[in-house]
């Protein structure tokens, strides 16, 4: 994916147990979605079509970002993320709740 000035960017924090491994099984169940996954540090990027992911292990759980162009693919990423983020991880909270991060328009 080229570098964009991304209109869209949100990030959340769940609370769950051993945040690596939900990483790693996150990964793994997303892996036919994207068009790559890399690292960076503790960091693991996940590169979709004109959207890009991070999600890094926190004290205590799992921060999750999205950032993109494309509005109709940038909720499709967040939605598959907290979908799979389900099935692997018992979540503390009802809901995973969003927020639009400075100057998007998320």
């Amino acid at each position: 994916m080229k570098k964009p000035e991304n209109q869209f960017i949100a990030e959340t924090f769940v609370s769950v147990a051993d945040a690596k491994c939900v990483v790693d099984q996150l990964c793994a169940r997303c892996c036919a979605y994207c068009l790559s996954i890399g690292e960076d540090g503790v960091d693991r990027l996940l590169a979709f079509e004109d959207v890009r992911a991070t999600l890094r292990p926190a004290g205590g759980g799992l921060l999750m970002r999205v950032e993109g162009r494309d509005l109709v693919l940038f909720y499709g990423v967040r939605m598959l993320l907290q979908g799979q983020l389900e099935t692997v991880a018992t979540i503390a909270t009802t809901a995973v709740e969003w927020q639009p991060l400075r100057g998007s328009r998320a």
